[in-house]
């Protein structure tokens, strides 16, 4: 059924003017917000906690239904991308990326010859970053396998259409190593809370919660540079994306591969931070991004403080 309806709602998406589409995605998933309390009551706890106030403070239930509503602009777009062409794409994007903007920096992390990763978020138009990047290089995007194979053949094709290559994150990370091997470019989004006991802790808008270690993994195993970068809306509604990428994060080894990992995957979200802090209404993440309960630091600090281990598919995605 989901499959049937993706296809419908991609054909219909190319046949309705954007504003229309835009007039009834957003305040779809406002109702979504409404109507679903569990992840109501999250975004509101992600969102009073990067504006520093309480979740009952109008602010924070303010800036969560703003969340969902640009979410509906990226539901929108994502039914829309099969209609759409690269040289359609390539006059919308704009790259606000400070001098000598995002290519460069490309270029700059190939010329080392160990591949780069590209790391973002679930934010803005996320899907959109990767479109951008592979107007410069080739580029795979690091994703999971959807269940209805026919929905994964869709949404694969729309993506290779675009020009952009997959890579399963089921798959092991030898087959993530071999690409970054071959000088390759790797997209992926990185911002997945897991349990304390799954990934790595980090400190993020100046509390401890826990994400995946394994992109820092592989970035230390290759050599691989990370390059944060990001796809964005702006306020006034119009066609057009702006996308900015930077600090090129070059992986530094100390021997101690518990703590590298650690300093990497925080330098990696000290990036995201600052770009959620200057546009959180575009941070599309719905499930409890910092952990509850009092003990949640002391856990981080024997988390930080066990051995290293290789990694693993669950480090990477977040999942079992």
């Amino acid at each position: 059924m989901v499959y049937y309806l993706t296809r419908f709602a991609s054909w219909l998406a190319g046949r309705v003017p954007r504003p229309a589409r835009l007039a009834v995605a957003g305040p779809a998933t406002v109702l979504v917000y409404y109507l679903w309390a569990a992840k109501r009551r999250v975004t509101i706890a992600n969102m009073a906690h990067i504006l520093g106030v309480p979740e009952r403070d109008a602010r924070a239930r303010q800036l969560a239904r703003l969340s969902w509503r640009n979410y509906g602009r990226y539901v929108s777009d994502f039914f829309y991308l099969p209609n759409a062409t690269p040289s359609e794409m390539r006059t919308r994007l704009h790259d606000v990326s400070p001098e000598p903007g995002a290519f460069a920096l490309i270029d700059e992390g190939l010329a080392r010859g160990r591949g780069i990763l590209l790391v973002s978020a679930h934010f803005g138009a996320w899907d959109v970053a990767g479109v951008f990047a592979a107007m410069h290089t080739p580029i795979y995007l690091l994703v999971e396998t959807f269940d209805d194979p026919r929905m994964d053949r869709l949404v694969q094709e729309q993506r290779r259409g675009l020009g952009m290559d997959v890579l399963r994150i089921e798959k092991t990370p030898r087959h993530i190593l071999r690409v970054l091997q071959g000088n390759g470019v790797i997209g992926v989004a990185v911002d997945r809370p897991v349990g304390r006991d799954e990934g790595v802790p980090i400190s993020f808008f100046g509390r401890q919660c826990y994400v995946p270690g394994g992109i820092a993994q592989l970035a230390l195993k290759s050599g691989a540079a990370l390059l944060p970068g990001f796809c964005w809306y702006d306020d006034a509604y119009s066609s057009a994306y702006y996308v900015s990428a930077g600090p090129l994060i070059i992986p530094e080894s100390s021997g101690d591969k518990r703590a590298d990992t650690i300093a990497l995957t925080q330098r990696m979200f000290d990036a995201l931070e600052s770009e959620v802090r200057r546009r959180p209404e575009q941070w599309a993440v719905f499930r409890r991004f910092w952990p509850e309960g009092e003990d949640a630091e002391e856990k981080a600090r024997e988390i930080a403080s066990a051995p290293a281990e290789q990694v693993t598919v669950g480090e990477i995605s977040g999942r079992e």
